[in-house]
């Protein structure tokens, strides 16, 4: 679960969204508010300054033998001359991409091949899509699924 200071860190983060990046904003919310509130899920926060800031998201119960740290990352990357966009990743192995719509990173996702979604302008139908490989993640890593 998110320590008090991740909690403090992923509001103040919240607070001082870029206002000109309001659709990513209410992106990135639609696909991290349902995890604040899943009692089978647990969250971290790690804000890099100038680099990203992760939003990272783990079962409390993984399927047996599973010995990953997270199922789902969701990177808000803000590089210091580009506006910020979100990198949503998972384990190569873990979902599926029946439109190919992201791209294999390999070692990307803790020394193991990540599979991420880039997303920089808020669309309903890619927050549907990234939603879905949401939930196969969340399926693949738990017991609970």
């Amino acid at each position: 679960m998110a320590s008090e200071s991740e909690r403090a860190d992923f509001q103040a983060f919240l607070e001082q969204w870029p206002a000109d990046r309001g659709a990513l904003k209410r992106l990135f919310l639609a696909l991290s508010t349902p995890v604040l509130v899943d009692e089978r899920v647990e969250w971290s926060f790690v804000a890099r300054p100038g680099v990203s800031h992760s939003f990272r998201v783990q079962t409390v119960k993984p399927r047996p033998g599973r010995n990953r740290p997270l199922f789902c990352m969701i990177d808000v990357v803000s590089e210091v001359e580009s506006p910020c966009w979100l990198s949503v990743c998972f384990y190569e192995d873990e979902i599926s991409d029946p439109e190919d719509l992201g791209e294999a990173v390999p070692a990307g996702l803790f020394q193991e091949t990540g599979y991420c979604f880039d997303v920089d302008d808020a669309d309903a139908a890619v927050e549907e899509y990234v939603k879905a490989r949401m939930r196969e993640a969340f399926v693949s890593a738990s017991a609970a699924g």
